[in-house]
């Protein structure tokens, strides 16, 4: 029986890090269940300024990811943060809660989208937030894709995305001005799906194991915990 049990537990473990959305927090368990419908449980790491073999966020590979992101916020505080994150990923969803209650630890904020096999059409939500970069409508979008955006319920990659579309044309109408559902899904993928597979494909150089990544300055914190981002974004020392 316990070395069931011991086996049970590695194979969660497996399938948490698999599935490409981490956590390291330190919310109960139990506001992390109700919050999140079949999450799994957190599990811990020890707070960035404690563990020497956390990555520089000042590397070339990490300054890459920042350059290469066309997705960008500005906040009320000074420095650059970047986050590597997919929009359908929970814990992505509450980094990005934190950030915005927190706009005064922040100066510019990039995302770098890196889409996960586990949360399929979450590469449309990509496209659409990285077309919208530059405009008024950006932070109506982006709150909408972190917070109410639904995941398709389908193994079809392109019928997910078709989903994940619709959905952001029927809370925005004015995304088909001029245009109809079937062309701005060309559109989106001619313009944009090369660029989310090389921002992808630098996560990747940067041995980042999945979702949420917080890069504040020299600061990286792999996973999500409202007390480790609050930390670096607070500590951070600014890349030269």
């Amino acid at each position: 029986m316990r070395k069931l049990t011991i086996l049970l537990t590695l194979l969660a473990a497996f399938l948490i890090l698999a599935s490409g959305c981490e956590r390291i927090g330190d919310l109960p368990p139990g506001k992390a269940h109700a919050e999140s419908p079949g999450a799994a449980e957190p599990h811990a790491a020890p707070p960035a300024a404690e563990n020497p073999a956390e990555p520089n966020g000042c590397a070339p590979a990490f300054r890459a990811l920042y350059d290469h992101a066309v997705f960008e916020l500005q906040g009320e505080g000074e420095g650059e943060v970047l986050v590597v994150t997919d929009p359908l990923c929970w814990h992505c969803r509450l980094g990005h809660k934190l950030l915005a209650e927190y706009p005064k630890l922040w100066g510019k904020l990039r995302y770098s989208f890196f889409p996960r096999r586990s949360f399929i059409g979450s590469d449309m939500a990509a496209w659409v937030l990285e077309d919208a970069a530059g405009t008024d409508r950006l932070r109506a979008l982006v709150d909408y894709a972190y917070t109410d955006l639904k995941q398709p319920k389908t193994d079809d990659l392109m019928t997910a995305r078709m989903i994940v579309l619709v959905q952001f044309t029927q809370k925005f109408p004015d995304l088909l001005e001029g245009t109809t559902l079937e062309a701005l899904f060309v559109r989106l993928q001619k313009d944009h799906e090369a660029h989310v597979l090389e921002s992808a494909q630098l996560a990747r150089v940067a041995n980042l194991p999945g979702t949420p990544i917080l890069v504040a300055g020299d600061r990286v914190v792999l996973g999500f915990g409202p007390g480790p981002w609050l930390q670096s974004l607070e500590q951070a020392k600014m890349c030269e």
